[in-house]
């Protein structure tokens, strides 16, 4: 095994930033549905699946301002629940966090197979 010994008389001094994590911001976007208001989410990763949750929201009614590349705020108050997400849902395997965010706010769903185009 590898490892990296640093030798000195002075301490290590800086900062360091912790971008956000994948699974925690794919979980979270969806959970932003069970509300009806505004939620403002800071340090999401800069990445497709974000990106794509963020489609689909919009496709359900949702009002998505971006503050920075890490930081948005979202307004579920306009819902749609009879939206059409069936095709972009399965574009990704992270869809099935709606599931449970939709039913609890629309009391049904329909989400595509992820990987079924």
């Amino acid at each position: 095994m590898e490892k990296l010994i640093i030798k000195g008389p002075t301490p290590l001094k800086g900062e360091v930033t912790i971008s956000g994590a994948k699974n925690a911001a794919v979980a979270i976007l969806p959970a932003t549905l069970l509300i009806n208001g505004i939620c403002k989410i800071d340090n999401l990763p800069h990445i497709s699946d974000v990106k794509l949750y963020c489609d689909i929201l919009e496709l359900l009614g949702a009002k998505i301002t971006w503050h920075t590349p890490h930081e948005i705020t979202i307004d579920t108050r306009n819902i749609n629940c009879k939206a059409d997400i069936v095709e972009i849902t399965r574009k990704f395997r992270a869809s099935y966090y709606l599931i449970g965010a939709l039913l609890g706010r629309c009391g049904e769903v329909q989400v595509g197979l992820p990987g079924r185009l």
